[in-house]
């Protein structure tokens, strides 16, 4: 973990972002398949706190990177399959950003940029 300007606040919905950082770490956790890295990185840049979770998991491919967010769209068996959807919602209707770089055999980035209050 790296964590810098810890003081900065964001107005929001607590539970909601709480649950949406729990499904990105659960997410990131169930894409390594034996031993992995999580990183998680927090910084203060431009009146906003960026947040990256990275892993060293599977990694997505580009077909598939596009309909994350979607409904019931999921990359695993067996789930509800809205656990991004929770994700890319909340994030959006707090008015925030959030994107993904990934590559197959690699690992993914998830990168949120939350408005600083």
């Amino acid at each position: 973990m790296k964590f810098s300007d810890a003081d900065r606040n964001v107005v929001g919905k607590r539970n909601l972002l709480l649950k949406t950082f729990f499904n990105l770490f659960k997410n990131a956790i169930e894409a390594i398949p034996e031993k992995g890295v999580i990183r998680i990185e927090h910084f203060y840049k431009n009146g906003w706190i960026h947040i990256k979770m990275s892993d060293t998991g599977v990694g997505i491919s580009e077909e598939k990177l596009k309909m994350l967010g979607t409904p019931f769209f999921t990359t695993k068996n067996n789930r509800t399959r809205l656990g991004l959807t929770q994700v890319y919602t909340t994030i959006y209707d707090h008015g925030d950003d959030i994107s993904v770089q990934s590559l197959v055999g690699v690992g993914t980035i998830f990168h949120i940029q939350l408005l600083a209050q």
